[in-house]
């Protein structure tokens, strides 16, 4: 059972998140999360499914993720999962003030200088919390909106910033 979720950990690895195991107790889990926020992340199981030899990837939450068989679709579900609330806790950190009353810095991001450049633009431009996905190969932004946040991502920057502004035109 644990080679299983040992295969999971590879996977999300992969995707970008730290996997760590924890096998010592009587249900192994694997522990899901992004180091930027420890306190918030999954734990992943091994449950049996409807069929005798079938077992699935299970979310904290009860959820099936994938079949044991597609630790990389499981991964990719994780991903899905984690993704929003990862970013609205950064986006949450990077507007706490400080005791000084400046606010924390945005978290810096991780590409080359192109990629910061342009980072830098879209958010001066549209004041909106903006990276590019190492492993996604994607642009990414997380909108404020009346109620809740909206998360949109895009293949090229421009495409990204017509995201924004539909958003922005539809709140």
């Amino acid at each position: 059972m644990t080679s299983h979720l040992d295969r999971l950990a590879h996977e999300v690895v992969r995707e970008g998140w730290k996997a760590v195991p924890r096998y010592e107790g009587a249900l192994p889990l694997l522990r899901v999360y992004d180091p930027a926020v420890p306190g918030f992340g999954e734990s992943i199981t091994l449950a049996s499914g409807s069929a005798s030899d079938a077992w699935w990837y299970r979310s904290s939450t009860g959820e099936d993720l994938a079949p044991h068989t597609n630790p990389a679709g499981a991964a990719e579900r994780i991903t899905r999962i984690l993704t929003p609330y990862v970013a609205a806790a950064l986006a949450a950190r990077a507007r706490r003030p400080v005791r000084d009353g400046t606010a924390l810095p945005i978290p810096p991001p991780d590409p080359g200088a192109p990629h910061t450049d342009t980072i830098a633009y879209l958010r001066a431009r549209f004041g909106v919390l903006c990276w590019w996905g190492t492993h996604t190969k994607e642009w990414w932004a997380l909108i404020p909106c009346a109620a809740q946040w909206r998360l949109v991502n895009a293949p090229a920057s421009e495409t990204l910033a017509q995201a924004i502004l539909d958003v922005h035109a539809h709140s």
